[in-house]
């Protein structure tokens, strides 16, 4: 069955909301389809993902600052949030990525998404919790196919995670971050699988050269997760008293290097932290002390701007200052 795309008119205001270069705005249709299924399409990929990730942040606002607290995965719902509302929104997984999947789908990329468990050792809350054990299915990650080949392409994870379209095989390592941040699958079933034949592809994360490879995510080869899947993932995501995505407030972003080509560092806020990190070396952005402090930062460091009454929406929640 066809998934939706977004219009011509929608198209171009995505290529003004991820600050795309001129030279990259082919006009949606049998133009652009050209190009992604080409031999130039995994630059062009490429370059779409690195401009998303640099514009549109990871977040999960909705959940704090707003009196409703309910997230949508309605791709023109989605497109108003981030796009035509023009207050600097992105979203979490499933907003990120099922937005950037109707956009890709619209130039033309063969585009498949499928779900992921996540580590949870990698949750925030952690402590205790047995390595390479995951989640349920909470997590979308989008497969596009490029002449023949598969990559990975996600921009709903943050900061831990690959910022470039990354080809399914075992264990290739690519730079993902400079000086020294690696990024791989591996073909593996997770340890705690009772049947060892039964395989995912594993998404992990080196730091450090020396450092361990850090498993991060899984995901199934060839398995099409379906619109009702992301509802039932993105209700547990929202609501479930158990998810941190409830009680810890997240917002995150990519910096782009002044040429825009490449990816040289992040933007974090989370909780009552706020850094900056830039090709490995961190910058505090400040203390965190009273609510006016963090919608400061979420202003002035990631462009969020909220409205007086979505700031109203956190007061009495725990995660409030």
């Amino acid at each position: 069955m066809p998934r939706p795309t977004y219009t011509e008119e929608q198209v171009y205001q995505i290529y003004d909301r991820i600050d795309l270069p001129q030279q990259h705005r082919h006009r949606p249709g049998e133009a652009s389809k050209a190009i992604a299924r080409s031999n130039d399409g995994l630059a062009y990929l490429s370059t779409l993902q690195r401009h998303h990730l640099a514009s549109v942040p990871f977040e999960n606002l909705e959940l704090h600052y707003s009196p409703t607290k309910v997230i949508t995965t309605d791709h023109e719902l989605l497109f108003q949030k981030i796009v035509t509302q023009g207050t600097g929104r992105g979203g979490y997984c499933m907003e990120n990525n099922l937005f950037f999947a109707t956009f890709l789908r619209t130039l033309g990329f063969q585009i498949m998404s499928t779900g992921g468990r996540v580590n949870n050792s990698k949750q925030p809350d952690s402590a205790g919790v047995v390595p390479e054990t995951f989640t349920g299915w909470s997590h979308m990650i989008n497969i596009v196919t490029v002449q023949n080949a598969r990559y990975m392409v996600d921009v709903g994870f943050g900061t831990g995670q690959s910022t470039h379209p990354l080809l399914l095989k075992d264990r290739q390592p690519s730079l993902n971050i400079a000086p020294s941040q690696l990024v791989r699958l591996r073909w593996d079933a997770p340890a705690e699988n009772e049947d060892q034949d039964s395989k995912l592809w594993i998404f992990e994360r080196q730091d450090t050269p020396e450092g361990p490879w850090i498993p991060t995510y899984c995901f199934p080869d060839g398995i099409e997760f379906l619109p009702a899947d992301y509802m039932v993932a993105n209700h547990f995501t929202s609501t479930h008293r158990s998810s941190f995505f409830t009680y810890k407030v997240v917002c995150s972003k990519f910096v782009l290097d002044d040429v825009g080509e490449e990816i040289v560092g992040t933007v974090v806020v989370f909780g009552n932290s706020a850094h900056r990190r830039i090709k490995g070396v961190k910058e505090d952005l400040g203390p965190i002390e009273k609510e006016e402090d963090r919608i400061g930062i979420l202003d002035r460091h990631l462009g969020v701007k909220l409205s007086e009454h979505q700031k109203a929406g956190i007061r009495g929640m725990f995660s409030a200052v």
